[in-house]
């Protein structure tokens, strides 16, 4: 992978310097959750408010901020932050577009963009950098499969006109007549990781946001996967992370040094680092919890530093004033 596939957009460049680390590694904390979160908070998530959402993810990311270089937040709870100051201007910002809150069939799924709210919204608040949770199963319908492709297409133009760099998040997921658990599915599930990764890699995103492609506890689940995840760093050209999907915190930060070793650029994590502090509900335990998260974001820090692969998406002085001459801002639009 070569920060050289990242166009040459002063926006972009900026973008994803601003979610990164000085030294270029994504430690990002994920707090988009919406009803899952609500039901950390309560074991009636009907009695948790709107005001009681807000303020869970507004002390996360004010407790939490020294030790990420990003957090990604969701429109409804989550960017209150920005307006309150908890969201230091020092650190970086991503937003989600899609509608995560709704009833999946148990068929092939399509995403579903969040309802009053759009890419230049999120440019316009001060993101960073825009993310898409993205369904995929090429396997099952190809019209399903054709869909949620134009959807990354369109995203790719939008953002590219917005000049926001745009982070894609492949999922791939169980349907009715499969059985998660079995070995068929879970090997299932590691290639069509990969193949997730590469088709959305091909239709222009600018980061990925990967699941792990395969599963600890075992030295040959762990060699295998290693493998894996050096298959999917060969076939992309642009940086990527993996995400926490819920694990145990362990098996998350052994999942991060391997696919750091493989040449990953970082993490993109939330349950499995805050699931405590959230589902607390004694202050005194909470705030103990709460401690333990920002413990758990050093530790992963140290284990990205020491083993991942740096990402710098800046270009060289020679190649930025030929791609930017005298009078450049006249005529440059970033879709052009």
């Amino acid at each position: 992978m070569s920060s050289a596939s990242t166009p040459l957009d002063p926006g972009k460049i900026r973008g994803l310097q601003r979610v990164t680390t000085e030294a270029g590694f994504f430690e990002i904390c994920a707090l988009d959750h919406l009803s899952d979160f609500a039901e950390l908070l309560s074991p009636d998530p009907s009695s948790v408010t709107f005001e009681d959402v807000v303020t869970a993810k507004d002390q996360l990311v004010a407790s939490l901020s020294a030790s990420c270089s990003a957090f990604l937040l969701d429109a409804r709870y989550g960017l209150h932050t920005v307006a309150s100051g908890s969201l230091p201007g020092t650190v970086g910002l991503m937003s989600t577009i899609e509608d995560e809150d709704y009833k999946l069939p148990d068929g092939p799924r399509r995403t579903r963009y969040r309802e009053g709210w759009s890419l230049k919204q999120i440019k316009l608040v001060g993101a960073d950098v825009a993310k898409l949770l993205w369904f995929y199963r090429p396997d099952l319908d190809a019209a399903t499969a054709e869909h949620q492709r134009c959807v990354v297409r369109g995203l790719v133009e939008e953002c590219a006109r917005l000049s926001l760099p745009l982070v894609v998040e492949p999922i791939w997921y169980p349907v009715a007549g499969e059985d998660p658990a079995s070995e068929a599915w879970r090997q299932a599930r590691v290639r069509g990781i990969l193949t997730s990764a590469f088709d959305a890699n091909a239709l222009g995103v600018n980061m990925l946001k990967v699941e792990f492609p395969g599963y600890v506890g075992t030295s040959a689940g762990e060699e295998a996967a290693a493998g894996a995840c050096r298959e999917l760093d060969a076939g992309v050209d642009v940086p990527w992370v993996i995400l926490s999907a819920g694990v145990g915190y362990e098996d998350f930060r052994t999942q991060v040094e391997i696919a750091g070793r493989a040449g990953a650029s970082g993490y993109l994590a939330g349950r499995s680092i805050w699931r405590d502090a959230v589902s607390n509900h004694d202050p005194a335990e909470r705030a103990a919890a709460i401690e333990l998260a920002r413990g758990r974001l050093d530790e992963l820090n140290k284990v990205t530093r020491a083993y991942g692969r740096p990402f710098h998406p800046a270009a060289s002085l020679p190649e930025v004033i030929e791609a930017m001459p005298d009078g450049w801002f006249s005529s440059w639009h970033p879709a052009t």
